[in-house]
């Protein structure tokens, strides 16, 4: 069995970690904006959140337009109540997040500046501050996943082009596809048999080395977390994904 974590990351490596997740915003903007469930107004509300602490900076409002001009430029740019201008575009663009229903957005941003002091909140006027029971719209425990996952694909990523000495994912990528593979099945039984044993902290740490093992099969053969997210999107039948809610499970896919 691998133990791993991920560390401390360096700056350089935050934003490395930025630009692979906004590859892979701009590789799901279009399911995204389709599946958004913007209010008579056109407005969706969007919780602006430091995505290292999961800190909660405010409530804002976001169009079309909006949505579209952050995914696109790497930086969150909200609606202005007065005047119907946009604010912000300093903030360093995380992730974004669609809640179940699609009636609202979590927007991750990294708040550091060029050199290393901390932009604050000051850049955008607080506009409709969240209260603490609004913040129940994001289930933040999904949200710390997502973020997990994709700061462990970007150093997966890193490790495959750097190859690293005494570094275990090195060791993976130079044995080739046939070790990975061997690992994963190693893995899948070592999941099985925590199940059996019924204990949960055995069963979630043999599950971690399970994700991990994946990820490292995904960089090896190119597959992005957004196209395994748009073909779950599908199965579960999510809005705008002509899915297959409700139809016959299929002997392939017993989950869908």
């Amino acid at each position: 069995m691998v133990r791993f974590e991920f560390g401390s990351l360096e700056s350089t490596e935050r934003r490395m970690l930025a630009l692979t997740c906004l590859e892979n915003l701009r590789a799901m903007n279009s399911g995204i904006i389709q599946n958004v469930k913007f209010d008579e107004r056109g407005l969706i509300p969007a919780i602006l959140q430091d995505a290292s602490t999961s800190d909660v900076i405010g409530l804002y409002q976001m169009n079309n337009e909006c949505l579209v001009r952050t995914l696109s430029s790497g930086r969150a740019v909200f609606l202005e109540e007065a005047g119907g201008g946009f604010v912000g575009g300093r903030f360093r663009l995380v992730d974004v997040r669609l809640t179940a229903a699609g009636g609202a957005l979590s927007v991750l941003v990294e708040r550091a500046d060029q050199n290393g002091g901390d932009i604050g909140t000051s850049l955008l006027p607080e506009i409709n501050r969240a209260a603490p029971a609004e913040v129940s719209l994001v289930d933040v425990g999904s949200l710390d996943f997502g973020i997990a996952i994709n700061k462990l694909y970007a150093l997966i990523i890193d490790r495959k082009e750097k190859r690293p000495e005494g570094s275990y994912t090195s060791y993976l990528f130079n044995s080739g596809l046939d070790k990975i593979l061997k690992k994963i099945a190693e893995e899948s039984g070592e999941v099985i048999i925590a199940a059996k044993n019924k204990s949960p902290v055995e069963i979630i740490s043999e599950l971690s080395d399970l994700f991990y093992h994946l990820l490292v099969l995904m960089v090896e053969r190119g597959v992005s977390l957004a196209e395994v997210q748009a073909e779950l999107a599908r199965r579960a039948g999510a809005p705008g994904s002509h899915g297959r809610e409700g139809a016959e499970p299929s002997p392939n896919h017993p989950h869908s």
